[in-house]
């Protein structure tokens, strides 16, 4: 009798042991996903030969993980730009999006007075939580100008402001 309550209380304490050591550590910071893609746009660049040939953007897209999980109060989002030697950076702060495995892709139209961008989410999993990601989305070889900046989150227009680019 004394043997197997011996056995028992090592099974048990070894099981607390194993338990103990799975535990996952708290992440110290948000990691950040970066995605590279490029694309032709409409938007056509014209020659001496007043030929007109499609341009290429090159896009870049970074966002953060969640940041906080269930906020009581939401922070609004907060869209700023910045236009230097031909690029034009995006940064959305504090996109709301549902918890869950997610990816964010981003597309984007461009002609002689429009910008559009578009954000979407791919999820994996569904959640009941609201999560909150920076985004920062970049491209390049947008021509000085003035444009309608246009950004959609899952088609529905989430900014539309006049931006000047110089």
């Amino acid at each position: 009798m004394k043997k197997r309550l011996i056995i028992s209380l090592l099974v048990a304490a070894m099981g607390v042991i194993a338990f103990v050591s799975c535990e996952k550590p708290e992440q110290v910071e948000n990691p950040t996903t970066t995605t590279i893609a490029s694309q032709t746009t409409e938007n056509p660049a014209t020659n001496p030969q007043e030929e007109t040939t499609p341009v290429t953007h090159n896009t870049t897209l970074s966002y953060t993980q969640c940041k906080s999980h269930g906020q009581k109060d939401i922070p609004e989002e907060t869209i700023s730009t910045n236009y230097e030697n031909g690029n034009l950076q995006i940064m959305v702060e504090n996109m709301c999006i549902s918890c869950g495995v997610f990816t964010v892709i981003a597309e984007s139209e461009i002609d002689e007075q429009t910008i559009i961008v578009d954000f979407g989410l791919i999820y994996e999993s569904q959640a009941n939580c609201i999560c909150l990601i920076d985004a920062d989305y970049s491209i390049d070889n947008i021509k000085p100008g003035n444009y309608e900046l246009i950004i959609r989150q899952s088609s529905l227009v989430i900014y539309q402001e006049e931006i000047t680019c110089e």
